[in-house]
């Protein structure tokens, strides 16, 4: 038979968490469900803890060696055998009831389902699985993104949709991952259209691979209810890309403005051109001067370094930039003005959801 549903997990040095990872999705899955676990060369007991449930739904398989993170997707993802896919982190989980929910969907879409890609909300937990706050799907992408009401009958929640084109294009004019990683669905089709996850990617494969995705995909759904949790801590990916100074983050988004493939800019209506000031003005300009209003003016510094090399005259003409700079050379006065910057920005912000 083969699965409606394969559920990838990635994993290394996990030990602590991938037990609970696995149940999170054996005590909900029917037979109908597979659990694939790549364990990335462990040094911990990874993998005797992957294999201890003995469910027949959990197929294991160890790297002989540590290929990386991105490489190590690639391999989880091509062992799929079922119709849809879903990548979760070997450090998160999925609440209860949440393959019911997406079962639901994808059953009201009908054919639809085969050109849709999906996520929902999160709750964030903690390395000891406190809860700390909620991730929703990116609301600068989703803004103004109509509530389908009988898709939101048939789930029980709230289901919004946007066409993937539109979803596309909005994400790269932002350089945006369109939806939650761990909460990604998607069905295998488009996985072997776009050439799975492989690109070389240093942090990110999933919002590369997800702006492919898009590419091909008809409708994109957000589903405003939170169905994962999203695990932050301090051996995750988010505290690895802050003490590499975000210089993987921002060589993997350079990367982006010279080979995306031509044929995700066409379904997206956008240019190499648009990519290259979107990157200075997204990844330089505003992302530095949020490191500035942390306190990290190394990181500000570094960006505009790396942007200077890279698009020196785009850098030349980008007032933001220019403030940024004007900032870092004020000392400490220049980090409290960009915090009040920050501050004012982000209370503009939520006047306008509130507006929505």
């Amino acid at each position: 038979m083969t699965p409606s549903l394969s559920v990838l997990i990635p994993n290394f040095n996990y030990a602590r968490y991938l037990g609970e990872t696995i149940e999170s999705v054996r005590t909900q899955a029917g037979p109908d469900v597979e659990i694939v676990v790549v364990d990335n060369a462990s040094t911990d007991d990874s993998v005797a803890v992957a294999k201890q449930s003995g469910d027949p739904r959990v197929r294991v398989e160890v790297n002989p060696c540590n290929v990386g993170f991105a490489a190590n997707l690639e391999r989880v993802a091509a062992l799929a055998r079922g119709t849809r896919m879903l990548l979760l982190s070997s450090d998160d989980r999925m609440r209860p009831g949440a393959l019911a929910v997406y079962a639901k969907l994808e059953a009201a879409l009908g054919a639809k389902a085969e050109r849709a890609v999906w996520g929902s909300a999160s709750t964030i937990i903690d390395g000891d699985g406190r809860q700390t706050g909620t991730v929703v799907p990116d609301s600068k992408l989703w803004r103004d993104a109509p509530v389908d009401a009988a898709l939101s009958r048939a789930v029980g929640h709230p289901v919004r949709a946007l066409p993937a084109k539109e979803l596309l294009r909005r994400s790269l004019e932002l350089l945006r991952s369109p939806l939650p990683f761990a909460t990604t669905c998607y069905p295998r089709a488009l996985h072997d259209a776009v050439g799975g996850y492989a690109g070389g990617r240093l942090m990110n494969p999933d919002k590369w691979f997800l702006w492919k995705l898009l590419a091909q995909a008809e409708t994109a759904y957000a589903i405003d209810h939170e169905l994962f949790d999203y695990r932050v801590h301090a051996a995750g990916q988010l505290a690895q890309e802050q003490r590499s100074g975000a210089l993987k983050h921002l060589t993997d988004q350079y990367t982006a403005t010279f080979n995306l493939p031509d044929e995700v800019l066409k379904s997206a209506g956008l240019t190499r051109d648009d990519l290259a000031r979107a990157f200075v003005e997204q990844d330089i300009a505003l992302r530095g001067l949020v490191a500035l209003a942390e306190g990290k003016r190394m990181t500000a510094r570094r960006a505009i370094h790396f942007a200077r090399a890279a698009y020196p005259d785009l850098v030349r003409g980008n007032a933001k930039v220019w403030i940024l700079r004007a900032l870092l050379g004020l000392g400490p006065v220049g980090t409290t003005v960009a915090r009040l910057v920050r501050a004012r920005a982000e209370e503009r912000w939520k006047q306008q959801q509130s507006r929505t």
